[in-house]
């Protein structure tokens, strides 16, 4: 194949990811306005953001698990179960971050997110994970309802669209399936985090506008993430399907 006829080809390609991505490009947007309402009409502040973003980690944990599975089969269950246990202790030093940034927005007596107990300190972030969760459905419960519900649609239809009708996922591996959330997740939180600095130095954590311009921020980021990760893994199957001619 010549190369202006394998640029063609790529670029078609790439035309098709994009038509295929519309509908999945749309619902992570509405997914993420969704934390609009609860800034604008029910004075979230700064933490709500920062906390639904982080369980939004756990529905990409869920979702790369169903790739896995569907890649691998029954014989990737100990893959999985490796990447669980990871991945959960990844986010768990991630909800030790967020309680650093909570902090500096003087949480009053009685709000701390405290670790569950643990006579292992290597399990700290891990036990971490329940204490979190258990504070969030006692002190945030509305997370816990359509915010974490438009996410897990969002990623849902990702899932269907890319991976099952698209099958982006064919010819590869449950152990390199297992690494695509740690890349975007590391870019996106630290960047969230970064803002979420200096929205409370700045004495804006719990202003409207400032936290609408963090989910603005979120959104675009996210969908350059999502459009690239894409992009990039339908180029990576592409080059292992042989040429023709």
């Amino acid at each position: 194949m010549s190369k202006s006829a394998a640029e063609l080809s790529q670029r078609a390609e790439e035309q098709a990811v994009r038509q295929r991505d519309r509908i999945p490009a749309l619902a992570l947007v509405i997914a993420n306005l969704v934390p609009l309402a609860g800034i604008f009409l029910f004075d979230w502040d700064f933490r709500y953001l920062l906390l639904l973003y982080w369980l939004e980690n756990w529905v990409v944990r869920a979702f790369t698990a169903i790739r896995m599975m569907s890649a691998g089969g029954l014989g990737a269950i100990p893959m999985i179960l490796f990447f669980c246990f990871h991945y959960s202790f990844f986010c768990g030093v991630h909800g030790i971050v967020l309680l650093g940034v909570t902090a500096l927005d003087g949480m009053s007596e009685g709000e701390e997110i405290a670790p569950q107990e643990s006579s292992l300190p290597f399990l700290i972030p891990l036990d971490l994970l329940g204490g979190t969760l258990a504070w969030i459905h006692q002190n945030m419960p509305d997370l816990l309802a359509l915010p974490l519900l438009a996410m897990v649609l969002s990623h849902g239809v990702s899932l269907v669209q890319h991976h099952w009708i698209g099958r982006e996922d064919a010819g590869r591996r449950a152990n390199e399936i297992m690494s695509d959330p740690y890349r975007r997740i590391a870019i996106l939180h630290v960047a969230i985090i970064a803002g979420s600095f200096f929205i409370v130095s700045t004495g804006g954590g719990s202003a409207a506008p400032m936290l609408a311009l963090l989910v603005a921020g979120k959104i675009w980021l996210d969908l350059h993430l999502h459009r690239k990760a894409h992009l990039d893994r339908n180029r990576k199957a592409a080059a292992k399907t042989p040429a023709k001619g």
